[in-house]
């Protein structure tokens, strides 16, 4: 304090203001300037982490509806006897073309210790276009877990706006 009183008045006066000044300063850059950049580096880190919990909401919700739809699948496939070749039966007869099924070729394979897979061939004889397109928008539709792998179409001879058609469908059935 014994500095203070050797100096004088007017130096006192312009001293004063530098003070504050330097004060100002110091505060600015050893306190505010560094709270503020952690601040900015914290919001920016707390937004890549809603970004991140966002992301993972968005997956537990495709989970939870691919869940749901599996389990529908699963209803669909094992509703009532849970017999493959009884919905497929059910899905030609549906289509009209019961009468035209020629052979029913199916194939077996495991899937799990509950289900097994089934590759079934069916071959329908002397059938327009319009009845296999018909099938085919039957299979889609009905609640059967029945997928089409692939479609075989030929000419008849004896007439040409006739095919015969084979399709290999896919399906599911409980053990």
């Amino acid at each position: 304090m014994n500095i203070l009183k050797n100096i004088s008045d007017r130096d006192r006066r312009l001293l004063f203001p530098a003070v504050i000044i330097t004060a100002f300063l110091s505060l600015l850059m050893f306190v505010d300037m560094p709270l503020y950049k952690n601040g900015v580096e914290m919001e920016r880190k707390s937004l890549a982490e809603e970004k991140r919990l966002k992301s993972i909401i968005s997956m537990g919700q495709e989970y939870i509806s691919a869940r749901n739809e599996v389990e529908d699948i699963k209803e669909r496939a094992f509703k009532g006897e849970g017999s493959a070749l009884a919905g497929l039966d059910y899905v030609v007869s549906r289509a009209g073309l019961k009468t035209r099924l020629s052979s029913l070729k199916p194939t077996t394979s495991p899937v799990t210790d509950e289900m097994k897979r089934i590759k079934a061939e069916l071959s329908f004889d002397k059938v327009s276009l319009i009845e296999v397109s018909r099938l085919v928008e039957v299979i889609e539709s009905d609640g059967h877990p029945i997928t089409v792998e692939r479609i075989s179409i030929k000419a008849t001879y004896e007439d040409p706006s006739l095919y015969n058609a084979t399709l290999v469908v896919n399906t599911v059935e409980r053990d």
